[in-house]
């Protein structure tokens, strides 16, 4: 399932962040020093109109739902 589908407050493995383009190389570097790479623990602490804030490696992010989307965890 993808992050966006997520259950709130479970802590959920990373198993893929998808869409790794060429021109995406600054969003996929950007999302990996925030700490969203294959085998991170990913919580999500709160969701509104779809945008979420997660807790990773220790620290709260916020991202937008197109994101989320992206992000494949079980």
């Amino acid at each position: 399932m993808n992050l966006l589908m997520a259950p709130l407050e479970k802590e959920l493995e990373i198993i893929k962040v998808r869409d790794k383009f060429a021109e995406r190389e600054d969003n996929d570097r950007h999302l990996s020093n925030l700490g969203f790479v294959e085998g991170a623990k990913v919580t999500i602490i709160s969701e509104q109109g779809g945008n979420l804030i997660v807790k990773v490696k220790g620290s709260r992010v916020a991202i937008g739902k197109d994101i989320a989307k992206k992000i494949i965890v079980a």
